[in-house]
């Protein structure tokens, strides 16, 4: 299962990248890195199918494979989600920051028992709700000074990250209780990660030219201001 969902990682990080390829220059960069998440996932699925890099803890394993595709695609989702909104590197940080801890904080579950099991399942939920107050918070206020369409798209990339990723902690929640067998968690995590990174990068690929309108935009009040100065100054003269 994990060898099948590898190879359409693969195969939808090649389709993303042509995707890329065809659009202007000054939007690639914002579309590279999504190729590369997904590509990287391709990766570390591939080693998870194959045992390498599991790494016991305590009463529990780890897997090396998991841990490198999980660690970056899931703050550079919620990072992007911020950026589009225009927030401040403050903000970006902090919603990074957040969502590393939330994914820490399924590891300590994950392996250790006792109080620190229950701290990592507090900070799941506790990440989360932080999550939901930033998005909802400040990071809305920044993409409220934002132009209406690019405002817009912060609200569906939010709503689709944080629909997402609530999804993905219930999955957590049912995992750590022991509800799922083998066979039942590995196909369920595998449909929702790709959902969240390939269905992400794809909406993205969608909607990426809303940023370019904004830059076309600043460029032109830029270009109007200048006219006018020049203008006004020609009449002066």
């Amino acid at each position: 299962m994990r060898f099948a969902s590898a190879g359409i990682y693969a195969v939808s990080a090649v389709a993303l990248l042509a995707l890329a390829s065809r659009k202007p220059a000054e939007l690639r960069r914002y579309c590279y890195p999504f190729v590369a998440v997904v590509a990287l996932a391709g990766v570390g699925v591939g080693l998870w199918g194959a045992g390498i890099g599991t790494i016991p803890i305590a009463s529990g394993t780890l897997e090396g494979g998991q841990l490198l595709t999980d660690y970056v695609a899931y703050p550079f989702l919620f990072g992007f989600a911020a950026f589009v909104a225009g927030a401040s590197r403050r903000y970006i940080g902090a919603v990074v920051a957040v969502t590393v801890a939330m994914r820490l904080g399924y590891d300590f579950a994950e392996v250790f028992a006792g109080p620190l099991a229950t701290a990592g399942t507090l900070g799941i939920l506790v990440g989360y709700a932080a999550l939901v107050g930033l998005f909802f918070g400040p990071v809305a206020s920044a993409a409220s000074r934002q132009p209406p369409a690019r405002e817009l798209f912060y609200k569906k990339t939010r709503n689709l990250s944080l629909f997402a990723f609530g999804v993905l902690i219930a999955w957590a929640m049912l995992q750590i209780a022991g509800v799922f067998d083998a066979f039942t968690a590995t196909v369920t995590l595998e449909y929702l990660d790709l959902l969240l990174r390939v269905g992400f990068a794809g909406f993205v690929f969608a909607n990426v030219e809303t940023l370019a309108a904004e830059t076309e935009s600043a460029e032109g009040d830029d270009g109007g201001r200048v006219a006018s100065a020049t203008t006004g100054a020609s009449a002066a003269d």
